[in-house]
């Protein structure tokens, strides 16, 4: 079986997708490992762009969430990807 290697923007969807369907405060690792196929280092660089944009917060204890801004950016993304796709 070949493996197709996911971008950025894909990898970063699928997180905030992950997010925006799990409301309650997320663990580090579950979205880790429910929301990407990753090695933890790599899934860490793009949780880190995340939250530089301000689009997933966490707190102290490790738990991931949407902002709003961050759950607005994945509805106008889903509105708009069957049209560039």
């Amino acid at each position: 079986m070949v493996r197709v290697r996911k971008g950025a923007v894909q990898i970063r969807f699928e997180v905030l997708e992950y997010l925006f369907y799990n409301r309650e405060p997320q663990p580090r690792t579950y979205v880790w490992r429910k929301a990407t196929s990753l090695s933890y280092d790599d899934f860490l660089k793009h949780l880190s762009y995340l939250k530089e944009k301000n689009l997933v917060q966490e707190t102290k204890e490790g738990q991931c969430m949407l902002t709003e801004k961050g759950r607005n950016i994945y509805v106008e993304l889903r509105k708009s990807l069957p049209s560039i796709l």
